[in-house]
């Protein structure tokens, strides 16, 4: 909710924006006037747009931090319990063997469960090193990620309520955000090619 507030906030701004150039038109009892505020009110929705353009790709980017970064990192470090719960498990079994009688029974039992905790340690020491380094990404990537989005965030607010239209392009540049065009659809993934 907190990630739709701004942005349902900031999409208001150009409809609102549209809505008044359309009303100032129909009136021309003072076309000087009107005309200069339709002027003022079409370039107030444009940069409406250009904020909106910013503020959903900072909303993409924290969501994309929030929902496959972070999640993905949950996963390995839950993937990474159950191989210690496992290699615990195989571990237990291999020293109860080790501690019972040897005979021709018990050995290939025992080989066998040698066999079996040695695979199942690979695979936890295997998840161990994953998680660090997954851990490790997470952190850098999680403050790199922040704090670009929030220069971001900050210049195209700042931009957008200084009326500073070159300042506000040029930040959506310095991050390369692509605007759509209103009415064109993206073209398919055959015309990309």
């Amino acid at each position: 909710m907190a990630q739709e507030s701004p942005k349902n906030s900031a999409a208001e701004i150009p409809v609102t924006s549209n809505g008044e150039v359309d009303d100032s038109h129909e009136h021309s009892f003072n076309r000087e006037e009107f005309g200069y505020n339709a002027d003022t009110q079409k370039l107030l929705a444009k940069n409406g747009e250009t904020l909106l353009g910013a503020i959903n790709f900072f909303i993409a980017s924290v969501n994309t931090l929030v929902n496959k970064t972070i999640e993905d990192t949950l996963l390995t470090v839950k993937q990474y319990e159950s191989a210690r719960i496992e290699y615990d498990a195989y571990r237990t079994d291999l020293e109860e063997l080790n501690l019972g009688p040897r005979d021709a029974n018990t050995l290939p039992k025992i080989e066998q469960s040698q066999h079996l905790f040695q695979a199942h340690k690979e695979k936890y020491d295997k998840m161990r090193n994953d998680v660090s380094i997954k851990l490790k990404f997470l952190e850098e990537n999680k403050v790199k990620v922040l704090h670009n989005q929030l220069v971001l965030f900050h210049n195209a607010i700042a931009a957008y309520f200084a009326g500073n239209q070159k300042q506000l392009e040029q930040t959506l540049k310095q991050f390369h955000i692509k605007l759509k065009t209103p009415g064109v659809d993206a073209p398919s993934w055959l015309e990309e090619q």
